[in-house]
């Protein structure tokens, strides 16, 4: 008999990995237009929480029905090692390799991940974390993960809006790897899927609920996003975390389950999957062919995305960690 999954959540996370495609592709102008830093630092920043709380919420499903850590791990390494190859050639290159920093630079990047690689190396860290402290009371987890998540906060706004006093601080507090990491996001997110897996939350919360949160947490979000738009100096920082995340990503993770819709074929998880790893190959061939960045990048990337896409998934029928 097929396994029954949820639809919606499925089509949720292709809806994500779209978010993701025209944020790179700074749809509407991107952090230079009010439309834009809405969207891009606004409403677009949802996409890798919450498919870092769905994780966690598989995580625990994983661990609950008795399967393997150490599977779940294996195989999202293979992932992101068969990943970090395909686009070896754009950080790799043969100088770098004849020299001591060159060497180090690209180990550098197996650690952060290149690009938008970073959210694998979030999962697994994150998910290795939340193994760790699986048999933790619930309060503690909370009390962990809220930390870290202010933690990354703080480290961004922080980024944004001050001067760190120490020229080292400083320096190292302007990469985008500082906060956005597995430590200060991808653990956070993580827990709170596993949390709401543990508790049975999807089962337990109601649509009256979820739609409330859901509006309050786009409201909150987008408020955020113009507060920063208006105020901040410097259009070109990129803002990963908002005080309102937790609330509009649990919602939204929420909402397939309370309007939920069976099936049995899992095209839109992989369609998901095909879309965010592979579209930065079209974007980088775009802007090499002439294309800047804006709505026709966009358009050109999202479609050669999503022709390549079927070719990525039926190669996943013979190898599985493509996808």
């Amino acid at each position: 008999m097929p396994k029954i999954l949820n639809g919606n959540l499925d089509a949720l996370k292709v809806l994500l990995a779209i978010f993701v495609v025209v944020l790179h592709c700074h749809f509407m102008g991107g952090n230079y237009t009010a439309v834009g830093y809405l969207l891009c630092n606004g409403l677009f920043r949802v996409a890798v929480p919450t498919f870092f709380i769905i994780n966690g919420y598989y995580l625990w499903q994983t661990l609950a029905s008795g399967h393997s850590f150490g599977l779940w791990f294996k195989r999202g390494l293979q992932l992101y090692l068969l990943w970090m190859l395909v686009y070896s050639p754009i950080y790799v290159s043969f100088a770098a390799l004849g020299s001591v920093g060159g060497v180090l630079g690209i180990l550098k990047q197996f650690v952060i991940g290149y690009f938008h690689l970073w959210y694998l190396v979030g999962m697994l860290g994150g998910g290795l974390l939340l193994y760790l402290l699986r048999k933790r009371p619930t309060g503690q987890l909370v009390a962990l993960a809220s930390s870290a998540f202010l933690v990354g906060l703080v480290l961004q706004y922080a980024r944004v809006y001050f001067e760190l006093p120490n020229a080292f601080l400083q320096h190292f507090n302007q990469n985008d790897y500082t906060a956005r990491n597995f430590l200060f996001m991808g653990f956070p997110f993580m827990a709170l899927g596993f949390l709401m897996a543990r508790h049975g939350v999807p089962e337990r919360v109601t649509r009256v609920k979820v739609c409330l949160a859901l509006a309050i947490g786009v409201a909150l979000l987008l408020g955020e996003a113009w507060l920063n738009y208006s105020y901040q100096a410097d259009a070109r920082q990129n803002f990963d975390f908002l005080v309102s995340l937790p609330l509009i990503t649990s919602a939204l993770f929420l909402l397939p389950f309370v309007f939920f819709r069976a099936s049995t074929s899992p095209l839109n998880a992989k369609l998901s999957s095909a879309l965010y790893y592979v579209h930065p190959l079209f974007l980088y061939g775009a802007l090499s062919a002439g294309l800047e960045y804006g709505n026709t990048l966009t358009a050109v990337v999202l479609l050669l995305a999503f022709v390549a896409a079927p070719l990525l998934i039926l190669a996943s029928r013979r190898v599985r960690f493509i996808l």
